[in-house]
């Protein structure tokens, strides 16, 4: 595997994403029932990280009862009382643990986290003065609590909403939240603030690195906010009620725009997306503002959504692909920082062991093929655990074939994503076959279920790591 030898992990293309080093360049799209062909719950996502901080991996919690007075403890400081019994879920995670830094995760009832983006960079200073942020309060680790105790997504704003108001807030977030039925997006702002807002099921919302949530009432069944939202911002002059509507992202955003230098960073990429996914609505790669509920005119497919999370541009005047100095003012959806890439996909109808379903890829979205690991597998496959040594994760392949690929990208970009092309279609062609497979001996014995969605995640997995390999040795 001479390959992999000639391999720096902390190299990063110098011709490429000169922008991905600002902090909270991940990406998300949200897509309710009714906009999704098969009638799932979906939200795809690029997670980045700029500080390469070890192999990510997939782990499982069993339903557990606590003690009376246990605590959960992060690092920071902040410590608050565990509930009696906490549900069953799966979550991915790297080394340092989920309190660290909290991957995507879906639970028994089939609640997820889809995925949350940064929002640091574009808080702006009024509102940083007016209610600082809380240096021990609920960081980003906070939102796997939501799936040990939440059976609803909207169940799951309300917890962590209670923890926000109650401890402080960390950091601004952007948080996906979903069940079978319902999709929210929730933004945390200042030091006790945050809004959410369900989205419609025959609507997406794209989501980078600004505040989006626009105008909003607190008191509408499908929104939800923090205690006493419109009178802080009143009150600190962060909006005017004789003169406008209130708008949570005009109160609490605005730090990108003022930044010429991340200008287009957050913009293009809800662009990029918006016109992939509706290509018939009229946007254009200026605009400074997009829609947020976007009604698209034919169904979206989760092959529009792998699209979408592989896309640099290819194609307009902004390829991030192209080493020159217009590619490196850019920032694509598919970034040489994306630490892994997720679709996360939730089915009415079927049992969460079935239809909780994380479509996973590891490194760099056009490096990787998306396997789907459903939320019933008895064990998690061996290159994906946690109790995995290291240097034998499927991580460390894939990452190392999403370096390979941003050092020459001029060299690969014929090879990726196409080398995943047939793959991919067979994969997503047997999601059929396990899932009615999965049904019939659920009714029958779930053990027997389990062990049949087992060995079939387990044989896509390690087909997919043979094929990454057989690209690594390849290089001379």
């Amino acid at each position: 595997m001479a390959g992999l030898l000639l391999l720096l992990a902390g190299h990063v293309a110098s011709g490429q994403d000169a922008n991905s080093n600002r902090e909270g360049g991940s990406f998300m799209v949200l897509v309710g029932s009714s906009a999704t062909d098969d009638g799932s719950v979906m939200v795809a996502y690029n997670h980045e990280d700029q500080q390469e901080r070890g192999s990510y991996f997939l782990r499982q919690y069993p339903r557990t009862e606590h003690d009376s007075g246990q605590r959960v403890i992060y690092s920071n400081g902040l410590a608050f009382a565990q509930t009696n019994i906490t549900h069953r879920w799966m979550s991915l995670e790297h080394d340092g643990g989920y309190k660290e830094d909290p991957g995507v995760g879906l639970n028994e009832h089939q609640v997820a986290i889809g995925g949350w983006v940064s929002l640091n960079q574009d808080l702006n200073e009024r509102a940083r003065e007016a209610d600082p942020l809380v240096g021990s309060g609920a960081p980003a680790g906070i939102l796997p609590i939501a799936l040990q105790r939440a059976h609803s997504a909207r169940n799951g704003v309300q917890v962590l909403g209670r923890l926000f108001e109650r401890y402080g807030i960390a950091r601004p977030m952007g948080i996906a939240i979903a069940d079978k039925k319902e999709l929210w997006y929730m933004e945390t702002a200042t030091g006790h603030h945050w809004a959410a807002v369900q989205i419609p099921s025959d609507a997406f919302w794209v989501q980078a690195n600004t505040f989006r949530i626009g105008h909003i009432d607190p008191d509408d069944p499908e929104v939800m906010a923090s205690q006493g939202l419109v009178e802080f911002a009143q009150s600190h002059n962060l909006y005017q009620p004789e003169k406008e509507i209130f708008d949570f992202s005009e109160a609490f955003g605005g730090g990108v725009a003022e930044d010429s230098s991340t200008k287009y960073t957050t913009t293009r990429r809800i662009w990029r997306a918006t016109s992939i996914l509706a290509p018939s609505i009229e946007v254009n790669p200026d605009q400074e503002a997009y829609p947020l509920f976007v009604r698209p005119q034919e169904k979206i497919t989760l092959r529009n959504l792998i699209t979408t999370l592989r896309d640099h541009y290819e194609g307009t005047p902004y390829d991030t692909m192209k080493q020159d100095s217009s590619a490196q003012k850019e920032k694509a959806i598919a970034s040489s920082q994306t630490a892994y890439t997720s679709i996360t996909q939730l089915t009415n109808g079927l049992p969460a062991n079935v239809g909780g379903v994380l479509w996973l890829g590891l490194g760099s979205p056009n490096t990787t093929p998306y396997i789907p690991f459903y939320f019933g597998l008895k064990e998690i496959p061996k290159p994906f655990d946690a109790a995995t040594p290291d240097a034998q994760k499927a991580y460390q392949v894939f990452h190392h074939l999403s370096r390979m690929y941003y050092d020459q990208p001029l060299k690969y970009r014929d090879t990726f994503p196409g080398v995943w092309e047939a793959f991919q279609d067979k994969i997503i062609r047997e999601q059929k076959e396990i899932d009615q497979g999965a049904m019939r001996l659920y009714r029958m014995d779930l053990r027997m279920a389990k062990h049949f969605i087992t060995v079939n995640v387990e044989g896509l997995g390690q087909r997919a790591l043979d094929l990454a390999r057989e690209q690594l040795n390849q290089e001379p």
